[in-house]
C-alpha cells in the first residue's frame, strides 16, 4: 500500500475504526515516521473534546449510506480473515457502535472531516516545503556559477597617453587608451577640422620599419572622432602614433598632412 493510501486511514485509525490488517499497516507506518504520529495525536486530542462542542444530530440519507456501506465492508472482511480464529474478537460493526455511542454520529463525521482537511492541508505544505529547498539549492548553484564566472581578473596594466596636433592642426587634442601589451586600443580625438569631399582622416601606428595602418577615422561637425585601433602587433611594440589626411579609402601608406603625431 502506498503512502498517500496509508495517510488517508489514519483518521480512521485515530478513531479506531480500522480492520486489523489495516490498523496493521498504519502502525508500521507510524513506527517510520514521527511526523504522521504526531497527526494522529493531535487527531486524537481533537476527537476527545467534540462530544462535549457538538451535539448530536441526525445523518443526511447519503451520509448514513455510505457509513453504513463501510461499515457492511469491514464485516464482511472481518468475517472472512477470522475463519478458525474463533469468536473472541470484537466484531467490526459493534465497534462503530461504540464510536457513535461516545461520540454521536455527527460528532463523529466532524472528526473525520477535520482530520481529513488537516491531512490535506500538512501534505499540501510538505510539497511547499520540498518546493522552497528545490529552488534554494537552484539559487545557490547559480549563485555559485556566477561568483565563478566573477573571479577577480588580473591587475589592469591599461595606460592613457595624450596626442596632440602638429603646426597644421594645433587644436587637435585626444589620448590612446591601451593596454600596451593587447593588439588593439581606443583613440578618443578631437579638434580636427572638417575635410573636404574625397578626403578622410587616417591613423598610423609606427615603428622602426614604417607607418602601419590602424583605420579611418570618422569625424563629426564638431570636430571629434572615436575608433578602435587594431594591430597585428601588441600597441607597446610601436613607437609612434600620427593622423594623416588621405584620399577617401585610405593609402597604403601616409601620402597627405600629418595632423597628429606623438610618441607612444
Amino acid at each position: 500500500m502506498d503512502r498517500q493510501t496509508i495517510e488517508e486511514l489514519l483518521p480512521f485509525y485515530a478513531l479506531d475504526a480500522l480492520t486489523d490488517e489495516e490498523r496493521e499497516l498504519v502502525e508500521a507506518y507510524l513506527r517510520e515516521h514521527p511526523e504522521a504520529r504526531r497527526q494522529v495525536d493531535e487527531m486524537r486530542k481533537a476527537a476527545s473534546v467534540l462530544p462535549q462542542s457538538a451535539s448530536p444530530v441526525e445523518p443526511s440519507p447519503r451520509t448514513k449510506a455510505a457509513l453504513l456501506a463501510r461499515v457492511a465492508v469491514d464485516e464482511g472482511s472481518r468475517v472472512s480473515n477470522d475463519v478458525g480464529r474463533g469468536a473472541h474478537e470484537r466484531p467490526r460493526a459493534a465497534r462503530w457502535v461504540n464510536i457513535f455511542q461516545a461520540f454521536g454520529l455527527g460528532a463523529a463525521t466532524v472528526a473525520i472531516l477535520w482530520a481529513v482537511v488537516l491531512n490535506v492541508q500538512l501534505s499540501y505544505l510538505r510539497e511547499q516545503v520540498a518546493t522552497l529547498n528545490q529552488a534554494l539549492v537552484a539559487q545557490s548553484n547559480a549563485l555559485e556559477q556566477i561568483n565563478q564566472q566573477l573571479a577577480q581578473p588580473p591587475a589592469s596594466e591599461t595606460v592613457t597617453i595624450s596626442l596632440k596636433g602638429t603646426d597644421i592642426q594645433p587644436r587637435a587634442r585626444g589620448q590612446l587608451i591601451a593596454d600596451p601589451k593587447n593588439n588593439s586600443a581606443v583613440l578618443v580625438i578631437s579638434g580636427l577640422d572638417q575635410l573636404e569631399a574625397g578626403k578622410t582622416y587616417q591613423v598610423w601606428l609606427i615603428d622602426a620599419s614604417g607607418a602601419k595602418s590602424a583605420g579611418l577615422l570618422s569625424v563629426d561637425t564638431k570636430g571629434q572622432a572615436v575608433l578602435i585601433v587594431t594591430s597585428d602587433a601588441t600597441i607597446g611594440s610601436f613607437r609612434s602614433l600620427g593622423i594623416s589626411v588621405e584620399p577617401e579609402g585610405g593609402s597604403q601608406q601616409p601620402t597627405g598632412e600629418i595632423v597628429v603625431l606623438s610618441d607612444l
